[in-house]
């Protein structure tokens, strides 16, 4: 588990590089772990920050900026969306495959 592996703080982050060395995974695996384990309810949050990389939650206040962060992300996420359906639009039908 990569809860396992990870230390409190946001100081004590771990790169995606170094976890993915350590269990010998692809960084997609190691994408689909960490959201199996946030999932399951394990505080692992991400910076990229200063101090890249991922480490668990050593208070409450840590988790709250890292779900802040995930809402910023999914705003983003949304604008693009929307910006891709006004494309649509503009493109050439096509036959359906």
């Amino acid at each position: 588990m990569i809860f396992e592996i990870l230390s409190e703080g946001a100081a004590n982050a771990r790169t995606g590089k170094e976890i993915c060395k350590l269990l010998n995974i692809t960084a997609r695996d190691l994408t689909a772990a960490i959201e199996r384990e946030r999932r399951a309810g394990n505080p692992i949050c991400a910076s990229t920050g200063s101090n890249p990389g991922y480490f668990l939650a050593a208070n409450q206040e840590e988790m709250q900026r890292y779900c802040n962060s995930l809402r910023h992300r999914a705003g983003e996420i949304y604008k693009t969306r929307q910006a891709c359906i006004k494309t649509i639009s503009k493109l050439p039908a096509g036959e359906a495959q």
